[in-house]
């Protein structure tokens, strides 16, 4: 309300000002041009007053902060032919992600939030006696849009951009094995405003975009089949907004 009424003014004192240089008629031209000098000041610095104010009430509907997420990632693998060992079966791993959060909501339904930051994905595979973890480290950004079902309960939705900065298994680099280092995945999410400033949040995420291509083969070296890997990952997330 408060603004509103600034505005209001200050678009009054800019109509008041533009129409000053019309009593200037009946002045002398040294006292006008010095009136039309100030008068032209004047109208620079209202309008940077307008500009200003404008500004102030756009970001007002911004809100940054940092998300933190505890992860259960896992890599989904397409095709896999009959009759092979489940060596190449992915299982679930432990991981998280740590990111800056830019909000913008404009009205009580909808809004807007990006997120970029580092997640880790990848998966377990089962050796004779010990499970392998494959760790692939990711600079990420989702673009979400976010529902607004009630004030404090939300729906966010939208694509995610990841880009991956290596891969490894223990401590060997396995990047090269990666056919591809960008990704494009869709998340999913529900969310919770516990107090104004602290949400609380689960989401799914499952790539579009395959990582890398496995060529299975028989005993005779004959192609049988092409596997895809695809990442995915369950999170909980904690959004904290400064």
């Amino acid at each position: 309300m408060i603004d509103a009424i600034v505005k209001i003014c200050i678009y009054a004192i800019t109509i008041f000002v533009l129409r000053l240089p019309n009593v200037t008629a009946n002045l002398n031209e040294s006292a006008t041009l010095n009136f039309n000098n100030m008068t032209k000041k004047t109208i620079f610095f209202t309008i940077g007053l307008i500009v200003i104010s404008n500004l102030t009430g756009f970001s007002q509907n911004f809100k940054f902060g940092l998300v933190a997420g505890f992860d259960i990632a896992n890599a989904h693998l397409t095709n896999k032919p009959y009759g092979f060992g489940d060596n190449q079966v992915y299982y679930p791993m432990i991981a998280y992600n740590f990111n800056g959060y830019i909000g913008y909501k404009k009205s009580e339904v909808w809004g807007l939030s990006i997120e970029p930051g580092f997640i880790q994905k990848g998966g377990r595979q089962k050796s004779s006696d010990d499970y392998i973890r494959f760790n692939l480290n990711y600079l990420q950004l989702p673009i979400l849009f976010d529902y607004y079902v009630v004030d404090k309960f939300y729906i966010s939705i939208g694509p995610e951009l990841s880009y991956l900065i290596n891969a490894k298994v223990k401590s060997n680099d396995i990047t090269d094995l990666y056919d591809r280092r960008f990704e494009l995945s869709c998340l999913v999410g529900i969310n919770y405003k516990i107090i104004d400033k602290l949400d609380i949040g689960l989401r799914y995420n499952h790539g579009l975009t395959y990582t890398s291509k496995i060529t299975w083969t028989n005993e005779f070296g004959e192609s049988i089949g092409v596997s895809k890997d695809f990442n995915q990952y369950l999170q909980l997330v904690l959004k904290l907004k400064i």
